[in-house]
């Protein structure tokens, strides 16, 4: 029983993990624009973004389990109202529709490196393959989570450590002195958590199947969290050393790796592919289930229209959407993180006083 819980937790972490370790993470771009710019700053941003994780994660998962929440309706519109439910679930489709496109044309373009292929090629098979993923629905998305989850934290950690054991920094000719840009972190860190928690909390409220118990509900947020935080730690560490070299690359963890060992820069791009799939996979996941039970339309058919669309609208930048377009959705999910931290504040309170 004991280890059948925990393999739940696990279960459970791995795929609020998957939400937010998707292809801006593994390739440090997220880390770069959010952390590594503020230096040292950068180090105390992710240990509060890894606790806001915890906590949001937590509160999440408990409510979801203590209140039988099975889609994410049941959970937004009776914490925000009508007006401002409304207003926040458009929100997250068109912020779901941003990942699902900037993902897929990525995964395009790291086909296109490997095989030499046609760019266009490459995107159709993307998606095609993602696609197979998304049809397969929550249960088929939970059993890729926890198997590409823990290939995507053995690899980013393995490299990251690789990276700060060798430090070959020399081939960069930069200096070690560092001076600081601002010391505005903390905001950074919310910001961060902030859009992150649109599209995990989209997926976390369709988790109760997978929560058996309380605990499981309780420390798969807590745990998945954590781990987190300790993932970007060991990854802005690496970035640290390197910088400022290592914010000129578009794939900034992959450009380090390149000028140290061929061999791992290849197995990295695996690493990097598996990110952006099951970063496409998850908002795929998440967008069509939303638009097929608003507008009582067939799942596997909204599934097909939403990967084929996503075709054409594949010319989006990478980088430029994590420096532009993230921030932004950063600032329009602040709303729903605070609203989460204040309703499970007041339930806290109301329990309290009714005891008393």
């Amino acid at each position: 029983m004991i280890k059948g819980e925990f393999s739940n937790i696990l279960k459970v972490a791995f795929l609020y993990m998957a939400t937010i370790i998707g292809a801006g993470f593994a390739s440090g771009q997220e880390i770069i624009q959010f952390f590594s710019i503020y230096y040292k700053g950068g180090f105390l941003g992710i240990i509060l973004a890894g606790g806001l994780f915890s906590i949001i994660g937590y509160i999440v998962l408990s409510k979801v389990y203590t209140d039988r929440i099975r889609s994410y309706d049941e959970f937004l519109f009776p914490m925000m109202g009508y007006f401002l439910g409304r207003v926040m679930e458009f929100i997250v489709m068109l912020f779901m529709a941003c990942v699902m496109s900037v993902m897929t044309a990525g995964l395009g373009n790291i086909l296109m490196d490997i095989t030499g292929l046609d760019y266009r090629v490459c995107v159709i098979i993307g998606v095609a393959v993602c696609l197979i993923a998304i049809l397969t629905n929550i249960k088929g998305i939970v059993m890729l989570s926890s198997v590409i989850s823990p290939v995507l934290i053995a690899g980013i950690v393995f490299v990251g450590c690789y990276i700060l054991v060798s430090k070959d920094t020399s081939v960069f000719n930069i200096s070690n002195k560092f001076s600081v840009i601002t010391n505005n972190w903390v905001f950074s860190a919310i910001l961060y958590v902030s859009y992150n928690t649109i599209l995990s909390t989209v997926l976390l409220t369709g988790m109760l199947p997978y929560l058996k118990s309380r605990k499981v509900s309780a420390w798969g947020g807590v745990v998945g969290g954590g781990m987190l935080g300790v993932t970007a730690l060991i990854l802005n560490s690496a970035l640290y050393l390197f910088y400022p070299h290592s914010i000129t690359s578009e794939i900034p963890v992959l450009g380090i790796i390149q000028n140290n060992s061929r061999l791992l820069s290849q197995i990295y791009s695996g690493v990097l592919i598996l990110a952006m799939f099951i970063s496409t996979v998850t908002s795929g996941y998440c967008l069509a289930d939303r638009i097929s039970k608003k507008l009582k339309l067939n799942y596997k058919l909204v599934a097909v229209i939403l990967c084929a669309m996503t075709i054409p609208l594949t010319s989006l930048g990478f980088s430029n959407l994590i420096s532009t377009l993230y921030p932004v959705f950063g600032y329009l999910g602040l709303f729903m993180v605070f609203v989460i931290l204040f309703q499970h504040v007041r339930g806290l309170f109301s329990n309290k006083y009714s005891r008393g």
